[in-house]
């Protein structure tokens, strides 16, 4: 009983220095990070539609609408809660219908020296429906994955925190984006693994396993783009964020391989996860088994979640780059052209260099599963 108290109080004390540390660590990156201009603030708040003052609206070909409307809104937040203001809103091929009474809407107040110069209407308030499905979810992964839903809902608060509030300020503060990248990913990918696996020899191997892909795939995303002559420079937004935002130019050309770096851990985890929790299983039901054997079947069962895993991952990034390559293929581009452009190089060798990292997690985790378990 003293014993079982003993370590109870240990591991207590151990997360109470983790979370201190983490904390710390959140409060530096983000101290001073969004300093206001008295001079020039732009407020994002909410407002409510009191009244309509005027409406010219035509339903065109397609069933779009086209427009304008002179509406009288009441902001609901911030310093102007309450204040009444009359703003135009145009309707076009963005918006999905014409505004009515008490629809909340997300403005951009623009304030110049005290004054407010403009009042601009940007999307429809979707806050309640983001959150319900927020709420949705969770409620759906804790019910349905009982006390290991609850470990995965923490894993996944723990790696949009990292990510949101410890990668991004940092980047911005100068630090090396590769370096802080790599360094924010391993602890994601250790406390991550330790909420979903534990600390035994199969979360261990999956870990291991984890950085080892995570490494490859770094590996080789440096040496395409050396060989392709890319970088983070390339990318679409490089040059809005280096016009808008206080990103160092020097750190810019390591985007493309955080980019990288960020959308394949998942995949990489569920690999190593797979494979590990495979090894230690067949472990389990036959202690006797050989390392040799119980690698082999560690490596089949990499072979049936290779294709999936990699289709995953090469698929999530042709998801999120539908639109370019629309514009690209109606504009009559030619295969060669294509193949050399920018936007395309750049999808395919991040593509493959994630699916290979993919694919060489396998033989790593299962090898240090043998060793280990």
């Amino acid at each position: 009983m003293h014993k079982k108290m003993g370590d109870f109080s240990f591991k207590l004390i151990v997360g109470a220095i983790i979370f201190v540390v983490f904390a710390s660590g959140i409060y530096y990156a983000n101290d001073g990070f969004r300093q206001l201009d008295d001079e020039h603030l732009s407020l994002q708040e909410t407002a409510r539609v009191v009244e309509i003052l005027s409406e010219d609206i035509q339903v065109v070909e397609g069933g779009f609408y086209r427009g304008e409307m002179r509406l009288l809104l009441e902001v609901e937040t911030g310093m102007y809660t309450g204040a009444q203001t009359e703003v135009s809103y145009f309707l076009n091929q963005m918006t999905d219908r014409p505004l009515e009474i008490d629809d909340r809407m997300s403005i951009r107040i623009s304030i110049v020296g005290g004054e407010v110069m403009s009042i601009h209407i940007q999307n429809p308030e979707r806050r309640e429906v983001v959150f319900s499905f927020l709420v949705l979810f969770l409620t759906v992964l804790g019910m349905l994955g009982g006390k290991r839903g609850l470990l995965a809902i923490a894993s996944l608060v723990f790696t949009l925190t990292c990510v949101i509030f410890l990668l991004i300020p940092l980047m911005l503060r100068g630090y090396p984006v590769i370096l802080t990248t790599f360094l924010i990913l391993i602890l994601v990918t250790i406390v991550s693994l330790t909420f979903l696996v534990g600390l035994s020899a199969k979360g261990i191997s999956a870990m291991i396993g984890c950085l080892i892909g995570i490494m490859v795939t770094a590996i080789l995303t440096h040496l395409s783009s050396r060989m392709a002559h890319i970088s983070g420079f390339h990318m679409e937004e490089a040059g809005l964020i280096l016009a808008t935002t206080d990103f160092p130019v020097t750190q810019a050309s390591g985007l493309l391989m955080s980019g990288v770096l960020i959308a394949s851990l998942g995949a990489v985890m569920d690999t190593a996860v797979t494979i590990a929790s495979t090894i230690h299983e067949l472990r389990q039901n036959n202690p006797k088994m050989a390392a040799g054997k119980l690698f082999r079947s560690g490596m089949n069962v990499g072979r049936d979640t290779m294709g999936t895993m990699t289709c995953t991952l090469i698929l999530a990034f042709a998801g999120t780059s539908l639109n370019m390559m629309i514009l690209i293929y109606s504009g009559g581009t030619s295969l060669n052209q294509l193949i050399n452009s920018d936007f395309m190089v750049i999808e395919i060798m991040r593509s493959i260099a994630g699916s290979l990292g993919i694919i060489l997690t396998i033989p790593a985790v299962a090898f240090v599963s043998c060793v280990m378990d």
